[in-house]
């Protein structure tokens, strides 16, 4: 039967189905906004400084390198196809208001971002829809200008205006774009640390192994990628056939014969983030919302999770989802101090595109859990995705008389500069004379990876590592010569970076 067009309200007061969604068809702040994308102009403005690359007599006019997905080759939306909407989202119609996702120019104006296969394992999200025919697309994330106009500075550190035109018109991308632009590069560089703060049962594999959620599944899937295509294709038709009857029984409101087909499906494909997210969806619907939650959490580190579109696809009717979104709400409400219940209905509340009261579910979740670093950054995205988040300056800074941050002089960055973390592990940072960089990440002694390219600093004073296939843009201070801190462009606030002292 066909399904209902409007998307469940959320807000506080007002049942879920009460009256259709008034949200726009765009939201706010994701379109295109002429003139006033990163990268989108040459280097010759009157006035600007040039690129420096340390140890070179002549400044470099490379601008910062973006994704190109534009290449001819033939993929459909993947990167390196000839189709620019390489998200392909699939062409089924819009389901009544929903919001149809077009995230590609947001993606590809990210600072930071990796198109490296080992960073995304063997089927990364923007390439999903080839393989799941049910798969709508990712949530709609906007660009967050509301938290680039306030937080200009922190502790010291120094946010820059990337975009042209100065602050009035200059945006910064938002924080869960610039960590799914680098997969699991943002966890293998150790920059970023991850644990799951809700407990969840491991899945048992064909491989004789398990999925224990304690890390991302970006991680799982390099950790299980097959060795060559028809492998992977195996695997995800395998998976698929499962998917397939476990769908079967979901429509029917057989909730458990759904959860051991899906099950079946993850055993088959482990690090298919869709799966999980699926499977997560499933433990919901059977009212298991800490294991839900547990699922999820892992899954949103690494990729944008679902939009209404994929979500209400899986369903008979929107009545039934309704009907598991308030039982959700009424247990939120019974178990106040639930975190992995505020972050579950963070995230139903962010699918059906009500942001405003999944930022403050998030944030509920990390009042409760301040180890549940993905809620922390979720609200922050949603918060600042939001009309009101862009408009309302009621709770600006006051950022008295604190002085711009002086530019880091490129000829006292040459050297070998480390950040030891303790347990969490050793970044080594080596910044050469001929402007070559790399950078190694160790634990317990042993590296657990490298990489290395070319580095420079451009004209709004980042540090630009550009390892070809992966870059990552930071900001950068020396409170002294012997000190370093590195704070990836378009982080969360108050994210402390890395510090690094010369060796």
């Amino acid at each position: 039967m066909p399904l209902p067009g409007n998307r469940p309200s959320t807000k506080p007061g007002i049942k879920p189905g009460e009256r259709p969604s008034t949200l726009p068809s765009t939201r706010p702040g994701i379109g295109d906004r002429p003139g006033t994308g990163i990268g989108d102009r040459p280097n010759n403005r009157p006035g600007s400084k040039p690129w420096v690359r340390p140890g070179s007599d002549r400044p470099t006019t490379r601008p910062i390198k973006h994704p190109d997905f534009g290449n001819n080759r033939p993929g459909g939306g993947r990167p390196g196809s000839g189709n620019n909407n390489w998200i392909n989202i699939g062409n089924r119609p819009a389901i009544g208001n929903n919001i149809n996702v077009n995230i590609n120019n947001n993606f590809k104006r990210n600072l930071n971002w990796s198109t490296n296969r080992r960073h995304w394992g063997y089927n990364p999200w923007w390439n999903r829809p080839s393989q799941r025919p049910w798969y709508g697309g990712c949530w709609g994330y906007g660009w967050n200008n509301r938290w680039h106009h306030h937080h200009r500075y922190y502790w010291g550190g120094y946010r820059p205006w990337p975009g042209y035109g100065g602050p009035s018109t200059g945006e910064m991308i938002a924080w869960g774009l610039v960590g799914w632009g680098l997969g699991k590069l943002i966890f293998d560089s150790g920059y970023q640390s991850y644990s799951n703060p809700y407990p969840v049962q491991p899945v048992q594999t064909i491989y004789k192994t398990e999925v224990t959620y304690q890390e991302p599944i970006t991680t799982v899937a390099e950790q299980t990628a097959p060795t060559d295509e028809s492998t992977a294709e195996k695997m995800a038709e395998n998976s698929e056939s499962f998917i397939e009857k476990s769908q079967q029984a979901f429509k029917t409101n057989d909730f458990l014969t759904a959860l051991d087909y899906a099950n079946k499906a993850v055993a088959e494909s482990p690090g298919d983030g869709a799966l999980h997210e699926y499977r997560a969806l499933v433990l919901f619907a059977l009212g298991k919302f800490g294991e839900a939650a547990g699922v999820l959490n892992p899954v949103l580190v690494g990729s944008p999770g679902w939009d209404w579109t994929t979500m209400i696809t899986v369903y008979d009717t929107q009545e039934t989802y309704v009907k598991q979104l308030q039982a959700l709400e009424n247990y939120v409400k019974g178990n106040d101090g639930s975190a992995d219940g505020h972050f579950l209905l963070g995230y139903h509340y962010m699918v059906c595109g009500h942001l405003e009261n999944a930022a403050d579910q998030f944030e509920a979740a990390v009042k409760i859990q301040p180890a549940d670093t993905v809620s922390k950054q979720l609200a922050e995205l949603a918060r600042s995705s939001t009309a009101s988040g862009e408009e309302d300056d009621t709770d600006t800074e006051d950022l008295g008389d604190v002085p711009e941050p002086k530019p880091v002089d490129a000829e006292k960055l040459p050297g070998s500069w480390v950040s030891d973390k303790g347990e969490e592990g050793k970044v080594t940072l080596s910044l050469k004379d001929d402007g070559k960089f790399e950078w190694t990440f160790s634990r317990k002694g042993k590296e657990d990876s490298s990489f290395g390219g070319e580095y420079t600093i451009n004209e709004e004073g980042l540090l630009v590592l550009d390892a070809g296939e992966s870059q990552m843009v930071g900001t950068i201070q020396m409170p002294s010569d012997s000190e370093l801190q590195f704070v990836l462009a378009g982080g969360p606030t108050g994210d402390p970076g890395l510090s690094f002292n010369r060796s």
